[in-house]
């Protein structure tokens, strides 16, 4: 009697046994899934750092291609002529200094490359200066005070060209073969000078002023 009395109390003892086994198990596991605060931290520090990295990378490239853009010499680079000299450099002085002397603006425009490239500060071995490469002595018949200035430069260049051109009667190719011989040597010669420079500078203006007209060919 007393062994048949004392048995169920073995079996719910091993029942109590097997469930504290089985909740210390799953408290185990419960425990081994749960991150600690610092080790939570790490992992957000770390997306934080990759996300950032990638962030800058993105932004140093794209200051890298605004430098890139920005780097390009634009005197040193073909040149190529826009539909309509609007896009030009200097197109409001070009514009109304060609209104000013009726000259048409695009074959200001056309001299300005021949001469400078749209350079302001251009300076030749002889001593021509600005955009239009007034020399001295042209600078002091027209009064300029700063050869260097785009408004005077052009100006002064667009009055030279006009004046030239009435001489010539409108004659496009004598005005610029004055324009970079002089007047008395067109006249010595009764027209373009058999100087190789002249020659080559005629035909490369008239080369731009066709271009710029057409905006077909670049050069």
């Amino acid at each position: 009697m007393l062994l048949e009395a004392t048995r169920p109390a073995r079996g719910v003892s091993g029942i109590w046994k097997n469930w504290l086994f089985a909740l210390a198990l799953g408290l185990l596991v419960c425990v081994s899934d749960i991150r600690l605060p610092g080790d939570a931290a790490r992992a957000r520090d770390g997306s934080e750092v990759e996300t950032a990295q990638a962030g800058s990378a993105a932004s140093e490239s794209l200051i890298a291609d605004i430098d890139d853009v920005r780097l390009i010499d634009a005197s040193e680079a073909d040149y190529i002529p826009p539909g309509e000299p609007a896009l030009l450099p200097f197109d409001r002085i070009i514009h109304e200094a060609a209104g000013r002397y009726g000259l048409d603006p695009n074959l200001i425009a056309a001299v300005i490359m021949a001469e400078s490239q749209f350079n302001p500060a251009a300076k030749s071995k002889k001593g021509a200066k600005g955009l239009m490469q007034i020399m001295p002595v042209t600078a002091d018949a027209l009064d300029m005070t700063n050869v260097y200035c785009p408004e005077e430069n052009i100006d002064a260049g667009s009055r030279h060209l006009k004046w030239l051109m009435e001489r010539f009667d409108g004659n496009i190719r004598l005005a610029l073969a004055a324009y970079n011989a002089g007047l008395q040597n067109v006249i010595t010669y009764k027209g373009i000078p058999p100087y190789p420079e002249t020659q080559a500078y005629v035909v490369k203006v008239m080369g731009h002023y066709s271009a710029i007209k057409n905006a077909s060919v670049a050069f």
